[in-house]
């Protein structure tokens, strides 16, 4: 028999505890979704991307310090460029640092330059060849930090894809140059996989039940959606759009950024039940909680703001665009 002793959060809290105006949904999520929502969704999803990674800057602790397969940034410019960097919580401050990850580089005498790669990455010899580059006597540089454990790692794997090399190879850890620099220059690769769009869908999901009550949500018109997000089962991209434009209406018109909290918004669109989702107000996602709606329709346009600085959640506005006042900038 199913338990609903838990409580279930619309935001996850790993996004920020908010002392009033909290949405919380009781009795509609049984304890058993609850840990499996916690373990299989939200920690990926508050550890293993870009926006587990904004949190730091807000002041929102991660605790144990995650690694990162989603995401991956590589210094951009300089003699450093390439070298791919994880980004951390640095306790000395409320911000970002970058730190690099057990890596090799390879000279590529093609582009003159390091191409660098992390272990499991590490290109077979043969595949070079292929592509023109000149393998003998090949320049390789290692960055590791553990000179015992990591280094025979690295050495290791490099053997077995056919790197032949004596003990002479130049290793490095990290420059302090690097180090001394208040900031580095980054790009990135951030992937955004079924596990991270089923997050964002249960927060949608979880929003609109707090919002309209267990019996609409539980209609036949969602069983879609609820089944991608608690069995994987479905079509990502029938219910996860991205690229959206932005919640705020101000941020449309002027190009700016009214807050650094998060939004989400439910709107019908047509017969078609849609949420609108922005973490930190970096990115929008719509997230298409129902198709051609059969039951009674109702009126449901209404969003919340979720203040990171204030630590409360309060209700969003709509005002039509006739009313709207120029603002001069």
């Amino acid at each position: 028999m199913n338990e609903f002793k838990k409580r279930e959060h619309v935001l996850p809290q790993c996004f920020g505890k908010f002392k009033s105006g909290n949405l919380i949904l009781k009795g509609i999520v049984c304890d058993e979704c609850n840990q499996y929502f916690g373990d299989q969704l939200e920690l990926p999803l508050g550890r293993d991307t870009i926006w587990g990674v904004e949190r730091y800057r807000h002041g929102i602790k991660p605790g144990k310090q995650p690694k990162h397969k989603r995401i991956k940034f590589k210094i951009l410019e300089g003699e450093l460029a390439g070298i791919i960097v994880t980004p951390i919580y640095s306790e000395a401050g409320e911000h970002i640092d970058n730190l690099p990850v057990l890596q090799v580089g390879i000279f590529n005498n093609l582009t003159n330059r390091f191409d660098y790669y992390e272990p499991e990455e590490i290109p077979n010899v043969e595949v070079l060849k292929k592509e023109g580059m000149e393998t003998k006597g090949i320049k390789l540089n290692l960055i590791f930090k553990d000179e015992g454990h990591e280094k025979q790692l690295l050495v290791n794997k490099l053997r077995e894809q056919g790197y032949n090399f004596t003990d002479a190879v130049t290793s490095m850890e990290w420059p302090e140059e690097v180090k001394r620099q208040n900031q580095t220059w980054v790009i990135g690769d951030i992937k955004i996989d079924r596990v991270i769009s089923r997050g964002f869908c249960k927060i949608a999901f979880n929003y609109l039940a707090v919002s309209q009550g267990r019996d609409f949500t539980l209609s036949s018109d969602f069983h879609g959606i609820r089944n991608f997000i608690r069995n994987d089962h479905g079509n990502q991209n029938e219910f996860f759009f991205v690229n959206q434009p932005p919640i705020l209406e101000d941020d449309r018109r002027f190009k700016i950024r009214e807050t650094q909290g998060h939004l989400i918004i439910l709107e019908w669109q047509g017969m078609n039940l849609n949420a609108r989702l922005s973490l930190f107000n970096m990115w929008t996602f719509l997230i298409k909680l129902s198709t051609h709606h059969s039951g009674l329709w109702i009126p449901i346009k209404g969003g919340h703001h979720f203040d990171i600085k204030s630590r409360t959640v309060n209700p969003l506005v709509s005002i039509h665009k006739s009313l709207l006042i120029h603002r001069g900038r």
